[in-house]
Parts: structure tokens; C-alpha cells; sequence
């Protein structure tokens, strides 16, 4: 027996990895046969000799990877057989282990104990079918199935940053590698995707009819159980032509006051911005300064003068369009506010109270009022009344550029509605009208007062009755 060991050993330390395995089970057989021969001869093998067999069955393994994982290949009736133990690749290619209690290729990964075969800290290449094998006729052979899990990897298929023109589709694609198989899901850093879906699955994520509102990194995440997830980011930018957003169509201010115009400006590739005041090029100087901060453009006036007041235009332009925003300067007052309550305490009278923001003093106001007729009747035929009124005639406060002012209404009908505008006027001109707004007359009731002579009589009868009593 110990020639036979001794032979294989030669044989498979000379044997080329390709030839390994045949040259090996061709030796086992031709050794086994040549045993049995002489057994027979020698009257130590009968008729009803047992065999070896198998106790262990065939298992399926699932282990993660740097896990451990122990073989059993327990032999019943094994006699002087020789257990082999070898690993069959998933590419059809074998490498015999061991032979017996020899490591053909010894490591510390792979101890025999008995029957038994442990491989520690698995790795993913240890993946396959484990075969236990007796030579004997005909072989007699074992299989155990190997399953390494690892966790999920990811890589972007996609570029890093993909630019597409607005209105455009974009996809982004990623692929993954794990066992088991890895799911792929979709985010946004900046939050939700612009479905409005927290997340969404799939290989690929195709975004259509993109706009500016699109841009951003886009996560691709792939996990399968094992381990942590792994992520990777791809990022879209939109090309689109400038979007300008003012924040103050029109810029109430005073003369001496400091004045700030701004346009918010979006566009890609970055647009250029002009600044024009009636159709002609700003001129900066220690007046008029003009700074930018990520999308904010904005025009300063350091001293207002009456010669600033007039329509400014910001002009973004870059190489898909170009779009112009104008803004107006002014010292006229802003649009009054009707602050007064719409129901009236008087019968025939009604006091209307407002407020509006002038830098300048009101000097005019003007008001505008008609008897609301009520849906569907068509108001046009109902004519306004107009009154102009001096603002020095009347009682207003102020705190600031905030004023405030009052106006009663007289010779109005009991329980009648009423609808109103109204304007004001600084030095700079007038302010345009205020909301049309309702308000409503007290009703007509009895007369609850007692005229004098009622008065009188009552005195005197008073009056008599406590004489009456007195005496």
C-alpha cells in the first residue's frame, strides 16, 4: 500500500495540470484491479465481499465569502480503499485534492479530518462541485455543489456627466455583479426623482422631455443581502436657453433712497447679461454698480435721482436663444389697499380707509364708486362716480413711505351695495387703481328717538307726580 501511495505521488508531481486527473484514475484502476487479483488468489476476497459506499448524501452549499465549509465524504466498508477528494471547476477543468490522507497541493485553507473535508475563509473561485471518489469497479464518486455568496457590485455603464439639450431623452445605465443576483434601484442626491418617486428598479432610468429641473446626480444602488449595498453616481446637466425671473417687476422708491434691480437668470451653457435703460447701455460707475452672485444679476443705484426713474432691461443671451426682462424704476406710489370693513355703520354715509406706500407725499386721491347691481347684470351700464380730492383736506398718517388715509361718503342709499376704486398722486404722477372693492350700507329701521315736545310732556308728568308725593 505504501508503494501504491508512493507511486501516485511521483505520478502526479510529474503529471502536466491538463493530464492530471487521467493519468490518476487510470493508475487508481489499474492498482485496484491488480489488488483484487491477488486478494482473489490468495482466498482473502469471496463471492459476497462488500463494497464501499457512500454514507454522506449529496448536499447544495450556500456560504459567504471568508466563511467556512466542511465536505463529508463518509465511506461505509472502505477497507484498503483510497479516498480521493477533488474540486470540478464550473469551466469543466478538475484538480484532485487529495488522495487519500496526501494534499497533492498542500494549504492551510483545506484540512481533512477522517472523511471529512473543511475549506476555510472561502473565496469566490472555491465555487463548483466537490467530488469524494473510491476506485473501485466501476468508481464510485459523491458530488457536493459549492454556492459562494458575495455582495453586490456596481459600476456605471453610463458616462459621469452626461449634457443633453432641453427637450431631449437621457438614459442612465449601470450594471451589477453579486450572488445572488443584485437589484439595481434609482435616486436623486437632491431628493426625489423628477417622477416625483422616492426611488424607482431597473437597469436603466430614461428621463424624457428633460428640462433644467432635471439636473442633478443620480444614484444607482445594487443589493442582493449580502454585505452592504454598493452605489455609484452619475450626473445630467441640461442645455437650455436663458430663463430670467425679476423679483420687482416695478421698483417704488424716493429720490435720495438706494435702489437695487435684480434678474434671476438660469441658463447653460452660462449666459452673458447686458443691462440697458431705455434701449441704451448702462454706464457703471461710482452711481450705478452692478454685482452677480450664482444666478442673482443685480443693478444698484447708489443716490436715486429723478433722471434714474425710467424702464431698465436685463438681456441674457447664450448659444440657444436669448431672452430680455425690463424693470421699471418709478417714485409713484404704490397701488393703494383697501383696509376698511365692506360692512358700513351708517345708513347714508360710509367711510372708506386705505393704505399706500409713497416716498414722496400724497398730494391728490381719487375715487370711484357705483351701486353694485349684482350677477348677472352687466355693470358696464351702470355709471361710475368720480370725485378728485386734495390729500392736505383730509386726515392721513404716515410712518415711513407707508401712508395712511381716510374718506367719507355721504348722500348713499340705506341697505344698498356699493363697489369702489381708488388712486393716489404723488410729485412723480399717479399710482394705478386699487382692487375694486364692496362694501355695503346700513339698513333703513324705525326711528327710536323722542322728539322735544315728547320730552317735555314727559318732564311735567314726572315732575307732577313727585309733587303729588312731596305734599
Amino acid at each position: 500500500m505504501i508503494r501504491l501511495l508512493c507511486n501516485v505521488f511521483l505520478l502526479a508531481s510529474v503529471a502536466s495540470a491538463h493530464s492530471q486527473q487521467d493519468l490518476l484514475d487510470r493508475y487508481m484502476y489499474e492498482q485496484q484491479a491488480a489488488e483484487e487479483q491477488n486478494q482473489d488468489e490468495e482466498g482473502h476476497v469471496g463471492s459476497e465481499t462488500l463494497l464501499p459506499s457512500f454514507t454522506a448524501a449529496s448536499q447544495h452549499f450556500s456560504v459567504e465569502v471568508g466563511g467556512d465549509i466542511t465536505f463529508p465524504c463518509q465511506v461505509k466498508n472502505q477497507g484498503s480503499h483510497v479516498l480521493m477528494f477533488k474540486h470540478a471547476l464550473p469551466n469543466g477543468e478538475h484538480r484532485m485534492l487529495f488522495v487519500g490522507n496526501m494534499a497533492l497541493k498542500p494549504s492551510k485553507r483545506l484540512i481533512k479530518s477522517g472523511n471529512s473535508f473543511t475549506l476555510r475563509g472561502v473565496r469566490r473561485s472555491h465555487a463548483g462541485k466537490y467530488v469524494c471518489r473510491i476506485e473501485t469497479s466501476p468508481a464510485i464518486e459523491l458530488i457536493h455543489t459549492l454556492d459562494v455568496q458575495y455582495p453586490a457590485t456596481v459600476r456605471r455603464v453610463s458616462p459621469a456627466v452626461q449634457q443633453v439639450v432641453q427637450g431631449s431623452s437621457v438614459t442612465l445605465e449601470c450594471q451589477a455583479d453579486g450572488n445572488p443576483p443584485a437589484a439595481i434601484s434609482w435616486s436623486r442626491q437632491q431628493g426625489h426623482l423628477p417622477s416625483g418617486a422616492q426611488a424607482v428598479e431597473g437597469l436603466s432610468l430614461t428621463l424624457e422631455g428633460v428640462d433644467r429641473h432635471v439636473e442633478g446626480t443620480y444614484v444607482c444602488t445594487a443589493s442582493n443581502g449580502v454585505g452592504q449595498p454598493s452605489a455609484t453616481t452619475m450626473a445630467i446637466e441640461v442645455q437650455y436657453p436663458p430663463d430670467v425671473i425679476t423679483e420687482e417687476a416695478i421698483l417704488h422708491t424716493g429720490e435720495g433712497d438706494e435702489a437695487s434691480l435684480t434678474c434671476v437668470v438660469h441658463g447653460r451653457p452660462t449666459p452673458t447679461i447686458t443691462w440697458t435703460k431705455e434701449d441704451n447701455p448702462v454706464i457703471l460707475d461710482s452711481h450705478v454698480s452692478y454685482h452677480h452672485s450664482l444666478h442673482r444679476h443685480t443693478l444698484t443705484i447708489s443716490t436715486v435721482s429723478q433722471n434714474d426713474f425710467g424702464d431698465y432691461s436685463c438681456t441674457a443671451k447664450n448659444a440657444l436663444g436669448s431672452i430680455k426682462k425690463t424693470l421699471r424704476l418709478t417714485g409713484v406710489p404704490k397701488v393703494p389697499r383697501i383696509t376698511s370693513s365692506p360692512a358700513g355703520a351708517d345708513r347714508t354715509s360710509y367711510t372708506i380707509a386705505w393704505r399706500t406706500e409713497s416716498h414722496t407725499p400724497i398730494v391728490m386721491y381719487r375715487l370711484q364708486y357705483r351701486i353694485f347691481m349684482g350677477y348677472p347684470h352687466d355693470q358696464s351700464e351702470n355709471q361710475w362716480s368720480v370725485s378728485l380730492h386734495s390729500a392736505q383736506a383730509t386726515g392721513r398718517g404716515s410712518s415711513g413711505p407707508e401712508q395712511y388715509m381716510s374718506h367719507t361718503l355721504q348722500g348713499l342709499h340705506p341697505s344698498t351695495d356699493y363697489e369702489l376704486t381708488v388712486a393716489v398722486e404723488n410729485k412723480f404722477g399717479w399710482s394705478a387703481r386699487s382692487e375694486v372693492f364692496r362694501f355695503y350700507t346700513k339698513k333703513a329701521g324705525k326711528s327710536s328717538a323722542i322728539s322735544a315736545s315728547q320730552l317735555i310732556v314727559f318732564l311735567l308728568a314726572v315732575f307732577s307726580s313727585l309733587t303729588a308725593h312731596c305734599l
